[in-house]
């Protein structure tokens, strides 16, 4: 039987570049663990997707962002699980980053360097907006 996980991941940007958090735990994929990722979380029922979005930023990192734009939203499928995944680009207010116990270490990267990365377990569809600044990240 496959899982249906309705989530958000939020692109954080700060003065051209975009923040990475390497995951300390993943109920759902352990294979993540130590792998980088971008914030987010999944959307609690009472929460739109922007909340989501906001809320898991400001707890894995302390940064209070603006919502910039949606961008087009994933869907990530296989056998266990049937993710829908919707992304938002994000602007901090600040690079200093108070990391909560889900993330060991965190990096600003510019959208070029992403591909260098050893990104968690789906990421690579990320990618699309990181190696496309011009259409996704203005």
């Amino acid at each position: 039987m496959t899982t249906e996980i309705k989530l958000t991941k939020a692109l954080v940007r700060f003065k051209g570049k975009y923040l990475l958090l390497k995951k300390a735990k993943d109920a759902y994929f352990p294979e993540n663990i130590g792998k980088w990722e971008c914030s987010g979380g999944i959307i609690e029922k009472d929460e739109s997707a922007e909340e989501t979005a906001l809320k898991e930023t400001e707890q894995e990192t302390g940064l209070k962002c603006e919502i910039i734009k949606e961008l087009p939203s994933l869907r990530m499928t296989d056998k266990d699980y049937d993710s829908h995944c919707r992304i938002f680009l994000l602007e901090a207010p600040s690079e200093k980053i108070s990391l909560s116990k889900e993330h060991t270490e965190y990096m600003w990267i510019e959208p070029e360097n992403v591909k260098n990365i050893n990104l968690v377990r789906y990421a690579s569809l990320l990618l699309e907006y990181f190696n496309n600044p011009d259409i996704y990240l203005n």
